[in-house]
């Protein structure tokens, strides 16, 4: 990991814990990114600590489940990967049908990752399938992109960066920080790429306990985020200046670019986030992202 993208991870910040950087592989230049908040990682937080709390009739497999190991990306949201003369997305929406403003309005109802789960079994936000789509091999036609950039060839990527951030050196007072990190490689995004093209459009990351895509169940999702506008004042797809300011955020990947996925969590910041003094003691499982 680059010392700049490190210094990124630890200073994402409570209302931006998930960036996804595109990086230029001869030079190691960050050519494109986005940076957005999650919470849904909550979820995951409180299976470690009812495990902690003897509440598990089965502890090692329970903390096994929710042990954030793999990140993959998907590209659920488009119906093509065409781009427009300033290389931009023009596939965004569920179908090419409608108008620019309600085929834009369709790709963010599926719950952003900003402060939502998008991606639990209870809010299947049109997918067949829980988590970010079927295995790329295995869309339902050529011409359907709405999928979790994985292969039998290519499963999920392993995080190969962790780290804890105490207190002493978090952004934030009273907060532990744990870092993930995980590169996808040039390679691996080669194949998904559609003939022709010298590029692939980026607008989802998962964040996983398990290795292999399956067909049932929640795949080992913990978390899932949806490329959006970062602020949410800007989330009226009716207004043109939003619509282009989500087509800018939506990571294109080309030729000799490698993208890295930094998901951090953070421990504490109750006070910094909701004013309360409540002593600690009084306060069960206290975690904010």
């Amino acid at each position: 990991m680059s010392k700049g993208i490190l210094k990124l991870s630890k200073s994402l910040g409570i209302q931006h814990n998930v960036s996804i950087s595109v990086i230029d592989e001869p030079t190691g230049d960050v050519v494109c990114q986005h940076i957005g908040h999650n919470a849904a990682t909550n979820t995951l937080l409180t299976g470690i600590g009812h495990f902690l709390e003897g509440e598990s009739l089965n502890g090692s497999n329970l903390i096994a489940d929710w042990i954030p190991q793999y990140i993959s990306l998907g590209t659920m949201g488009l119906y093509s990967q065409e781009e427009d003369e300033e290389g931009l997305p023009t596939g965004i929406g569920n179908t090419g049908e409608g108008t620019e403003a309600e085929r834009f309005t369709t790709y963010l109802a599926q719950c952003p990752g900003y402060g939502s789960d998008g991606y639990s079994s209870a809010l299947m936000n049109g997918r067949s399938h829980a988590g970010l789509g079927p295995m790329y091999p295995d869309r339902t036609s050529e011409g359907t992109t709405d999928c979790e950039l994985i292969s039998e060839s290519f499963p999920r990527s392993i995080i190969t960066y962790r780290d804890v951030v105490p207190e002493y050196e978090a952004e934030y007072p009273k907060t532990i920080d744990v870092v993930y990190s995980a590169i996808i490689s040039t390679g691996a995004l080669a194949q998904f790429r559609e003939p022709g093209k010298d590029y692939v459009f980026i607008t989802e990351a998962g964040l996983w306990s398990k290795k292999n895509w399956i067909g049932t169940g929640d795949n080992g999702l913990l978390a899932g985020y949806r490329i959006a506008p970062p602020d949410k004042a800007n989330w009226d797809m009716e207004v043109e200046e939003n619509r282009n300011i989500l087509k800018h955020n939506i990571i294109r990947v080309g030729i000799n670019q490698i993208v890295q996925v930094v998901w951090k969590i953070q421990l504490g910041a109750i006070e910094q986030l909701t004013g309360s003094d409540t002593p600690a003691e009084n306060m069960k499982w206290n975690i904010v992202l």
